[in-house]
């Protein structure tokens, strides 16, 4: 039985159709132009919305703070006020905003407290002594973190009318409020501290006593000359856990600095072999300049 072999049928040469490589002007058609369209389009959206926004001041931003919804507005108003106000500060300056800003804060107590972190970050960006005891008596909000912000605040006005209301923040069961407080000593430079900032050399908390040791330097007490001593230390910074490198090198650029106002002999050669070698150029900046105050 024969079988009958099936073939397909090839067209010849000449009938077949010619496929073209797709050209240029095609793929611009179908790509190219509608991607240009679509950048146009966001090009004149972003352009309108640029020319159609208008910061808010600083008195419009604390108006609604004053009558925002408690839900969402106020505290982003009093968020945006904190992020806008250091540009604007000489502005205001000698102006009824602070009084009217001090006036809002004491009004929120029973609010959102967010509202009062922001604003208390609001005065010290300002730096109105005005805003000082407003800030004391907010350190005696239940809330941890309302109480550091109104540390940090007082740290930047630097006014020593609050060095009492911080020194008692030492006392503090939080470890964060208590290390905040020894921070803030160090910027307020009040001799009138230093029997307490002792006492916190005995600090259960490690950065508590760090702290203590720079804000005793500040006022030129070496009673925290050891601690500080550590500070200097690359084996005692590697062990530390939860810092970055960044962060250690920091300790230690601002442990070489005490060390260089108290003119401490003892941490001269160490300090010296820093100025040398460390591999971090910032700190043997701070090296040798602390060793020509103490030379």
């Amino acid at each position: 039985m024969e079988t009958k072999s099936t073939s397909v049928s090839v067209p010849p040469p000449e009938d077949l159709l010619e496929v073209k490589k797709p050209s240029s002007l095609l793929i611009a058609q179908f790509f190219l132009f509608p991607l240009i369209i679509i950048a146009i389009c966001i090009g004149i959206f972003l352009l309108f919305g640029y020319l159609t926004y208008e910061q808010k001041t600083p008195q419009e931003y604390l108006n609604d703070v004053r009558t925002g919804s408690e839900l969402c507005c106020r505290w982003q108003s009093a968020y945006e006020l904190s992020n806008i106000i250091s540009a604007q500060k000489d502005k205001i300056r000698n102006t009824d905003f602070v009084n009217d800003l001090i006036k809002v804060y004491r009004g929120s107590r029973d609010g959102d407290p967010r509202i009062r972190r922001y604003l208390a970050l609001t005065m010290g960006h300002l730096g109105d002594p005005r805003a000082v005891p407003a800030l004391i008596e907010g350190l005696n909000d239940a809330d941890a973190e309302n109480q550091m912000n109104n540390l940090l605040a007082l740290g930047s006005i630097a006014d020593k009318s609050a060095t009492s209301s911080v020194v008692q923040r030492l006392s503090s069961d939080n470890p964060a409020v208590r290390k905040m407080a020894a921070f803030v000593l160090s910027a307020i430079k009040d001799p009138a501290a230093v029997r307490n900032l002792q006492v916190a050399l005995n600090d259960t908390s490690e950065d508590v006593r760090w702290y203590a040791a720079i804000a005793l330097a500040q006022v030129n007490d070496a009673s925290g000359g050891d601690v500080l001593m550590k500070l200097i230390d690359h084996g005692y910074l590697d062990k530390l856990q939860g810092f970055t490198g960044d962060q250690k090198s920091q300790l230690l650029i601002n442990a070489v600095k005490c060390l260089g106002i108290l003119k401490f002999q003892p941490a001269k050669d160490r300090i010296l072999a820093l100025s040398k070698s460390d591999p971090d150029l910032a700190v043997r900046d701070a090296s040798m300049e602390a060793l020509k105050k103490i030379s």
